[in-house]
């Protein structure tokens, strides 16, 4: 059924006000609680799917996840799940979520003009500029012990990408829980660039998936640009942190499992806070810090870390041999 055939979703206790978002699996409407309270409503609809036992294991999940969800400050808040009666032939489950900030005026909500904010359109307003390191390192700090908490709970997300990261009260959080699976069980979801070479859906690709949000924000490239570095860095930064994070990312999103040393959320978040505390690294990590990067990048990387006092000396990496690194992935499914 087309989207503009839809009914438009019957949800208790709530007055459902407008559409604000979608995919492939799934609508956002933007609703009001009987205390006046604005909330997001996630709508998952049966015919969306080939057979009725993908439609209740998505369901399932989204019954396990509730408490989960309110366990840990990195989780969007899910307040409460419902379905439709079973059989009807617009059957749907829905879920009640805190709602996520606008993109202009933060925590104030205006139903007409609402528009969420997410990370994708905090890439978008900083128009392929650097986002600061310590920014950087706060939201994937953030993100990696949200992560941490969900992988304990056997769960995966499976699509970790800038539009699945949206932000309450300044805060960064993981959205889209419609996609949260069991680890372990069988899944084609994921988004091309997100998802490593050996395949979507398991921890260590919800790992792989967040390296490659930090590589978009800690470059303002694409991350089917990997690992090529930009022309220019963020001003006023520190040297040492921007290159230990960047040393850290391109660990993750090395495309061969066996070269890589970070493959878990703990030791991505373990990762992190020696970089924020200003400590080193345990280990050297993979050399593919610095391949693929610019004849311009190289220039600027020099004037940048000469023009700033370092606290220690900095030993630049070897060279590595050049050569593309992430071939193109075929897109899995949600959007």
């Amino acid at each position: 059924m087309r989207d503009r055939e839809r009914l438009e979703p019957v949800i208790p206790d709530h007055e459902v006000l407008r559409k604000v978002g979608g995919g492939s699996y799934g609508e956002v409407w933007l609703a009001q609680g009987v205390t006046g309270a604005m909330r997001a409503v996630k709508v998952v609809r049966r015919e969306d799917f080939e057979d009725e036992r993908g439609f209740e294991r998505e369901f399932e999940g989204i019954l396990k996840y509730e408490p989960i969800s309110r366990s840990h400050p990195g989780l969007v808040n899910i307040l409460h799940v419902g379905r439709s009666l079973k059989g009807d032939k617009n059957e749907f489950y829905y879920y009640v979520m805190e709602l996520g900030e606008d993109i202009n005026s933060g925590r104030e909500i205006n139903a007409v003009e609402y528009e969420p904010r997410n990370l994708r359109t905090d890439l978008k307003k900083a128009a392929g500029n650097p986002i600061d390191p310590d920014v950087v390192i706060d939201v994937g700090l953030c993100l990696a012990e949200a992560l941490v908490h969900l992988h304990a709970k056997g769960l995966a997300h499976r699509d970790i990408k800038p539009s699945n990261i949206i932000f309450v009260d300044g805060k960064a959080k993981l959205a889209d829980i419609g996609l949260v699976a069991t680890r372990g069980q069988r899944t084609f979801v994921g988004t091309e660039g997100f998802v490593p070479p050996e395949g979507p859906g398991s921890a260590q690709a919800d790992v792989y998936g967040l390296g490659k949000v930090l590589y978009e924000m800690a470059t303002g490239m694409d991350r089917l640009q990997f690992p090529e570095l930009p022309d220019e860095f963020p001003e006023n930064s520190s040297v040492k942190r921007w290159m230990a994070l960047n040393q850290v990312i391109c660990d993750i999103c090395e495309p061969r499992v066996s070269k890589r040393n970070i493959k878990t959320a703990d030791a991505l978040a373990e990762a992190l806070v020696r970089i924020q505390r200003g400590k080193r690294l345990k280990r050297r990590l993979h050399g593919r810090a610095f391949s693929l990067i610019p004849l311009a990048a190289c220039l600027m990387l020099v004037t940048w870390l000469f023009r700033e006092e370092i606290p220690w000396p900095v030993k630049a990496p070897d060279p590595v041999a050049a050569g593309q690194l992430t071939p193109p992935e075929v897109k899995y499914g949600y959007v």
